[in-house]
């Protein structure tokens, strides 16, 4: 069995996430010992209960999941990228807790290592979504990639325009790829697999999870150099991936707004907290030292 069946093997574990089982992998130093401990040495090596180390060898053994998952992800016309794999996103790999696996409809590119991230608010004004527009269709034409989550509001705002723009986006899943999440937006996914990617780290089938999407966030700070928060109320998702971006050592951006508006609350917080103020792409770029990465 090769790294890649194995690691596909561990990440259809239900719910048991990519954080429990690197801390698994490490405490056994490699998939090999993983692969030859028995369930007391599971549990003895790397303190975990068994019940779990129940869960993990029988995922060890189950060639029928792997099997319908390997059928399922050819008939979406998905590919699975591994930690194993020469595709994984380089900047991915840079975060404390990336996925062991990731599936991709679309394409990867050596391009989507120059990306940024624009996130928001779902509930967004008429101004928010402008803003998130013009932001993501300049840096498009800048030759760089748009990273957002498919969410409603400023979310779909950033992947539509870098899209009119004819750039690429990735767009990142918080459920499998055939559960796409909100429907509303699958024309949009479709138009994004077709310019960039559409990405998740669960299995093909899971469910859009409340759980699942600030999950989901840190892995679209991770494939960014920085985020950009267009609107985001006092408990917005959007700040999550901005606290995402920070652990990770990326640039955060906020856009201001009408001080009278709630969705101007989160962003506010962040520029008093320390976050580049954004009127324009270029503070981005000036923060950044980015230059065009192509000539359009």
């Amino acid at each position: 069995m090769t790294d890649r069946e194995r690691l596909i093997r561990l990440n259809l574990i239900p719910e048991l996430g990519s954080t429990w089982l690197r801390r698994v992998l490490d405490a056994f130093g490699g998939l090999d010992r993983l692969w030859a401990a028995d369930v007391r040495e599971l549990q003895q090596v790397a303190g975990i209960s068994p019940q779990a180390a129940e869960r993990l060898d029988a995922a060890r053994k189950d060639d029928a999941c792997l099997e319908r998952e390997l059928a399922l992800a050819e008939r979406c016309g998905a590919a699975i990228v591994t930690l194993a794999d020469a595709a994984y996103p380089t900047r991915l790999k840079t975060i404390p807790d990336p996925p062991l696996a990731l599936y991709v409809r679309g394409t990867l590119t050596a391009a989507d290592e120059t990306a940024i991230a624009i996130v928001g608010s779902r509930r967004a004004s008429p101004y928010g979504r402008q803003c998130a527009e013009r932001l993501s269709e300049d840096l498009a034409l800048r030759g760089i990639t748009v990273v957002s989550g498919l969410a409603l509001g400023i979310d779909g705002a950033a992947h539509r325009g870098a899209l009119r723009a004819g750039g690429r986006t990735l767009a990142v899943l918080g459920s499998g790829l055939a559960r796409l999440y909100p429907p509303a937006h699958e024309r949009l996914a479709d138009q994004a697999a077709e310019q960039g990617a559409v990405l998740s780290e669960y299995p093909l089938e899971a469910e859009p999870l409340p759980h699942h999407f600030p999950r989901r966030n840190r892995l679209i700070s991770g494939l960014s150099l920085g985020v950009i928060v267009v609107e985001a109320s006092a408990r917005s998702g959007a700040l999550i991936t901005a606290d995402c971006a920070l652990e990770q050592g990326r640039e955060v951006f906020a856009v201001p707004g009408p001080m009278t508006s709630v969705t101007s609350e989160g962003t506010h917080r962040l520029l008093k907290q320390g976050a580049r103020l954004v009127t324009s792409v270029e503070d981005v770029l000036d923060e950044l030292r980015l230059v065009s990465c192509v000539s359009r």
